[in-house]
């Protein structure tokens, strides 16, 4: 009897598990819902009713009444009334609201949503409001004092129902009409963070109130995807949130952060943050040989000692050292190991790049000395002869360094401020040319070098250029994004025949052009190769893959990008990965699905191509973290050459492993290979294939 009741227990709290992951999965993030079914109640029980109130926000009188709604009933605005709410629907800068209404008459001004607070007597004018016309004409989210204008680039019509929602996050806002997107853009107001905000629908505190029908007002305290927003425009009662997918680590891999790799001894290093390093004899199983930053570390012993010098500069002094570049310098006599760094803190804005040298690739390293300095906004800096400005100078971190073709020796540096630079080293010396040993600084006035991406603050860093003699293209890849796991870190690349540029995107644009600071506009710039991913069925995949190496192995022709990457469902854990990359029919790089495992390029055909696939369309956007995963889409490629399945398309083989898929008419251009699923312990076809708007796709057959 005990043994049956214990299994009644257990079978009762599976079903109370199971029913509470439903819930949490679906509408992730919904604070607040007045649905308006005859009451001005919040179905979430979070937040009290709104109340009744006059033609102006804390004006008295007023009556609501509830009509046909979008769904139900909805509240009936008469032209004299409105809606209020004291309390914090909002609290912060990064939240979505949405909602549907019906306007019987369109006055200028006048909102439907108004949230803020306007006080003369402390002087804060922080607001916002959906204007339905606003002083362009046209319905737009508005917002106070700072005068933002998000305008929706047309005027809703009087008497249809509209579905307006906007998505606020640290700034980048998305403003959408109908579940289309009409509006994004970068420094929107951040509204609620700091003051009591108050809450209306229909009225404000000077303009005509609103006259029609609101319906299923929601706010959420996190930003909607487009295809959440689209889903609420055509109706949904929820937004359904995929259960987080936890990806098994690699055992094979190891944690090095930034790995930027040198091949030395028929052997493979890889040398990144926190004077981690590994090593690897054939880029597919690697053995860690240091991690920690301390006292024992074989790179640097006793770190904090030896390099007081550097760490010192940031002020506060950096706690650690980030993002190495080995190379042996090849000078006459000179045989030694250059390991660039930078030193830096996150509470500062000062940086500065050094080196270390040593007789061993794998240490002990020792001091050398500062090379580049970071300074503080409008401190003299004597590297460019004037007062720095963050948005014009590079950010003195994240060095590569590496020779051309003609064996010249060059650093690429930079991160977010003005960009990526690039500077000529003397290969005696492995300085900068316009290194002055005797001041310990550049050249006054001398400069940071030439900028081949970025500007104005925007979100490039880790950049590395490797030439490829097959091409004859010298190739810039950087990471757009930030690092952490819901930081959207992906890898882009563009190219050019020269080492200093200038650097185009599939679309024959200059990275130099990005230079607008918006993380909405990194769409426009760069061939996004990798970004956020899991493929469902074989239950791998990437967060944040970024800040890469290169490297290109003439005896076998085969091309690698190495980088970290966090996984879905580990936190901030990262590890190594490689994967090959092949060169398409129009001399762009495109990554393989998968970890390299010693997979190469050979013959396929059409019976091995032809089966059902996992697919990933990595976008061009900067993904926001956890919330905008590609997701695997289920497709088959059949032997007649079409697709079909969640898309359409078709494809062809060219030559011998060449690809070109067409969806939803765009073209791709890439490769078939075979490569290892550890998800699911196999061998499967595979493709990866760029269009010529920089675009990647995916497809791993099961």
């Amino acid at each position: 009897m005990r043994v049956k009741k214990l299994s009644l227990v257990i079978f009762l709290l599976t079903i109370f598990l199971v029913l509470s992951l439903a819930v949490q999965a679906a509408d992730a993030g919904l604070i607040a819902h007045y649905q308006f079914e005859g009451d001005l109640t919040d179905a979430e029980s979070n937040f009290s009713d709104f109340k009744v109130t006059g033609d102006r926000i804390f004006n008295s009188g007023g009556k609501i009444n509830f009509g046909q709604g979008k769904k139900g009933q909805a509240a009936v605005f008469d032209g004299s009334s409105g809606l209020f709410l004291a309390e914090n629907l909002i609290d912060d800068y990064s939240y979505s609201i949405a909602f549907w209404l019906r306007a019987d008459t369109i006055n200028q001004f006048t909102t439907t949503f108004f949230a803020g607070l306007s006080d003369q007597e402390s002087g804060i004018e922080s607001w916002i409001s959906f204007v339905p016309q606003g002083p362009s004409g046209r319905t737009m989210l508005w917002s106070g004092n700072n005068w933002y204008d998000a305008d929706g680039n047309f005027k809703i019509p009087e008497d249809q129902w509209v579905h307006l929602a906007a998505a606020v996050d640290q700034g980048e806002v998305h403003f959408y009409i109908n579940g289309t997107e009409h509006f994004r853009g970068s420094d929107f107001p951040d509204v609620f963070s700091d003051v009591e905000a108050k809450f209306a629908l229909g009225v404000n505190y000077w303009d005509n109130p609103f006259e029609g029908e609101i319906d299923d007002l929601r706010i959420y305290d996190r930003p909607l995807t487009a295809e959440e927003v689209e889903e609420l425009a055509a109706g949904a009662e929820k937004i359904e949130v995929k259960a987080e997918t936890k990806v098994e680590l690699d055992p094979q891999s190891v944690s090095v952060h930034d790995p930027m790799i040198i091949k030395e001894n028929g052997r493979f290093y890889v040398f990144g943050s926190h004077l981690a390093a590994a090593k690897s004899e054939d880029l597919i199983e690697w053995k860690q040989i240091s991690g920690d930053w301390d006292a024992s570390n074989p790179i640097i012993p006793n770190p904090e000692e030896e390099l007081q010098e550097t760490l010192v500069w940031p002020e506060p002094d950096a706690e650690s050292t980030w993002a190495k570049s080995p190379i042996k310098i090849r000078a006459k006599d000179k045989n030694k190991y250059h390991l660039y760094f930078s030193s830096a803190h996150w509470e500062s804005e000062r940086s500065n790049i050094s080196l270390a040298v040593s007789d061993n690739i794998e240490g002990p390293y020792e001091f050398d000395r500062i090379l580049i300095r970071k300074y503080e906004e409008g401190q003299y800096s004597r590297e460019a002869g004037e007062k720095f400005r963050h948005q014009k100078h590079p950010g003195v971190i994240d060095p590569h360094v590496f020779y051309d073709k003609n064996d010249r020796l060059w650093m690429l540096y930079g991160s977010y401020a003005g960009g990526l630079h690039l500077l000529e080293l003397d290969e005696e010396t492995g300085y900068p040319e316009n290194y002055n040993p005797e001041t310990g600084y550049l050249e006054e006035g001398s400069g940071y070098g030439k900028k081949l991406a970025g500007g104005g603050h925007s979100p490039i860093e880790g950049g590395y250029i490797l030439y490829n003699p097959e091409t004859d293209y010298y190739y810039l890849y950087m990471s757009f994004g930030t690092l952490a796991a819901d930081g959207g870190y992906n890898i882009r690349v563009a190219r050019s025949k020269n080492v200093d540029g200038p650097y185009l995107d599939p679309q024959g644009t200059d990275l130099r052009e990005y230079d607008s600071g918006s993380w909405a506009d990194a769409v426009n710039y760069g061939a996004k190769l990798i970004g956020n991913f899991v493929f469902e069925k074989s239950e791998l995949g990437y967060l944040s893959p970024g800040h890469n190496s290169a490297y290109y192995d003439q005896s076998s022709g085969k091309s690698f990008v190495i980088f970290h990457s966090r996984y879905p469902g580990q936190g901030e854990y990262h590890q190594v990965r490689v994967h090959q990359t092949i060169f398409n029919q129009k001399g762009w790089p495109v990554i393989t699905p998968h970890a390299y495992n010693g997979e190469s390029l050979s013959a396929v055909s059409g019976e091995k191509i032809s089966g059902s696939y996992q697919f990933v369309n990595h976008g061009r956007n900067i993904q926001n973290g956890y919330k905008e995963i590609n997701y695997s889409e289920e497709i088959k490629l059949n032997a007649d050459g079409s697709i079909n399945g969640e898309v359409r398309g078709s494809w062809k083989l060219i030559d011998d492993y060449f690809a070109e898929i067409t969806i939803e008419g765009e073209k791709y251009y890439g490769a078939f290979i075979s490569q290892f699923d550890r998800g699911l312990a196999k061998e499967v076809m595979t493709f990866s294939a760029l269009s010529d708007k920089g675009v990647t796709v995916w497809g791993s057959q099961y």
